[in-house]
């Protein structure tokens, strides 16, 4: 009797533990795509092992995946491997109500091999195309792996894409890499994605790169699609949160700015540890942390590089060096006031 109930006790935790249920559709462009394997990962290496897989997708496209409760990134290869598919908003919290997915697939294409002129280090050249057709002014981003969800500037960040869509890296380690391209509609280098952004994930990540070799691929993107069931947050949600206002200098709400959040005083380029969606009208944030902690905060209206003139922008006043203790779980609010940048 207690064998019974030990595996009584082990079936219903596994029942319990795939809770969460996802339901999509694979699309090229704006058919349904058939012939699909959907997967699921525990982070954005679809090179890893899948935690869970939907059967092929049939001529409607759509698929069902049964998932552990928690954050996974959705990937899906034709039978033929001609075609890749993922998850414009990898990752996905899966938790609760059924969530819909959409991926959207793009062409595979193999890498090129040629010399490269160092022995010693290695050079990545391709073309960014959107539609078929080469693409203008695109940023493609290098990982050197996925803890930060493949967002922020990367390893290295390329220049804008030439007319013809072409990008070049020269110099690189030897190593594996991330390839990620994105164009937004505000012509920023980094920050956020908002609907109706150009996004490109590759389908052969990790790249692999060798020494005294340049490789040559093609980077296809897609239009990041909306979706209400999206809370549009930037990053994962932690177990601390910081609520709060964003109001001007004379005290009213400000709508539309970002509130962040750095490890360290020296507020540089580098991507902050914490990333609020956008304020409401009423002026209104909130923002996760992952981890307790000092941190510098401020709120701005853009992302990335340096605030420019007219920008509106302002820091946490609450202590001299304008740092903020967060305690586990829910944090008193604040407010921080913001002005126009000026140079003068």
């Amino acid at each position: 009797m207690r064998y019974l109930f030990v595996l009584l006790l082990l079936f219903s935790s596994v029942s319990f533990a795939l809770s969460a249920q996802i339901n999509g559709r694979v699309v090229l462009g704006d058919e349904p795509l058939q012939g699909m394997l959907v997967r699921a990962y525990k982070d954005l290496d679809s090179s890893a092992k899948p935690i869970a897989e939907a059967t092929i997708t049939q001529e409607d496209g759509l698929f069902h995946l049964e998932v552990a409760e928690g954050f996974v990134a959705l990937y899906a290869i034709s039978e033929d491997g001609r075609y890749f598919a993922f998850c414009g908003r990898n990752p996905i919290l899966a938790q609760g109500e059924p969530l819909w997915a959409g991926l959207q697939a793009v062409e595979v294409s193999s890498a090129a091999i040629s010399s490269y002129a160092d022995v010693y280090s290695a050079a990545l050249e391709g073309t960014v195309t959107f539609r078929g057709k080469p693409l203008s002014n695109a940023y493609v981003s290098l990982y050197l792996d996925v803890a930060e969800d493949l967002k922020g500037q990367g390893y290295r960040l390329s220049a804008p894409t030439a007319e013809d869509g072409s990008f070049v890296f020269d110099g690189l380690p030897e190593t594996g890499y991330f390839l990620v391209a994105r164009k937004r509609q505000n012509a920023a280098r980094v920050g956020p994605l908002a609907e109706g952004d150009i996004l490109g994930v590759y389908a052969g990540n990790p790249l692999s790169l060798k020494s005294g070799e340049t490789t040559l691929v093609e980077l296809p993107m897609v239009v990041r699609q909306p979706n209400a069931q999206y809370s549009g947050l930037p990053d994962r949600p932690g177990s601390s949160t910081l609520t709060g206002r964003v109001l001007d200098d004379s005290g009213q709400p400000r709508e539309g700015l970002h509130v962040f959040a750095y490890t360290n005083p020296v507020i540089g380029h580098q991507r902050p540890a914490a990333l609020s969606p956008k304020t409401a009208a009423d002026g209104r944030f909130s923002l996760s942390f992952r981890e307790p902690g000092i941190y510098y905060v401020g709120a701005r209206q853009a992302y990335g590089d340096s605030p420019a003139p007219g920008e509106l922008f302002g820091l946490y006043e609450g202590s001299a060096d304008h740092g903020l203790k967060i305690e586990p779980g829910i944090n008193d609010p604040i407010k921080i006031h913001v002005v126009p940048i000026s140079l003068d």
